[in-house]
């Protein structure tokens, strides 16, 4: 009797452990699937953001370079009418050249702070900062840039502006120093 009993309950037991442990363990793969694929997701996720943060920084970086190198050109464009202000004895910001040449100067002046207002790097913002501020007499007094004290600091703002720009995208990019 007993082995009668042994014989019924031996293949029902192993059945139910057997399909208890089955339980279990697909319980834990279920998890341990689900972790995986939620972690794969986390990270597909943040690259995808940061990849999003390094466009954004990277087209507003491109903003400001063009932005700069409008400025230059446009403190550059006065120096034509200046020398021959000078040689006439007149202030070149009184022509109608001149005033047309010093609001193009202004408002790529602007542009350069509106441009740098939307980077998230403040070395750069700075270096902008910089820039802008050392314009200003390059278009508004008289010398403009026969001053060389001016013309000095406006071109070594320019260059630290352009340094900064080519710092932060090597950064962004992960080659050089200072490089995540």
């Amino acid at each position: 009797m007993v082995s009668g009993m042994v014989d019924v309950l031996l293949p029902l037991v192993t059945l139910v452990l057997g399909f208890v442990a089955s339980f279990l363990l697909e319980l834990f793969r279920n998890r341990w699937t689900t972790q995986s694929v939620q972690h794969v997701r986390d990270t597909e996720r943040h690259q995808a953001a940061h990849l999003e943060r390094v466009a954004f920084e990277r087209d507003g970086l491109r903003a400001v370079h063009t932005a700069i190198h409008a400025l230059l050109s446009k403190v550059n464009a006065i120096a034509i009418p200046l020398a021959r202000a000078e040689a006439a004895g007149l202030d070149w910001r009184d022509s109608g050249e001149g005033q047309e040449l010093r609001a193009a100067a202004m408002h790529a002046t602007v542009r350069c702070s509106h441009e740098s207002a939307l980077l998230l790097h403040p070395p750069v913002i700075e270096a902008v900062r910089r820039l802008t501020a050392a314009a200003y007499p390059m278009y508004w007094t008289r010398e403009s840039g026969s001053d060389p004290s001016h013309r000095d600091e406006f071109f070594e703002a320019n260059a630290g502006a352009v340094r900064a720009i080519a710092t932060r995208l090597r950064e962004l990019y992960g080659v050089g120093p200072g490089s995540r």
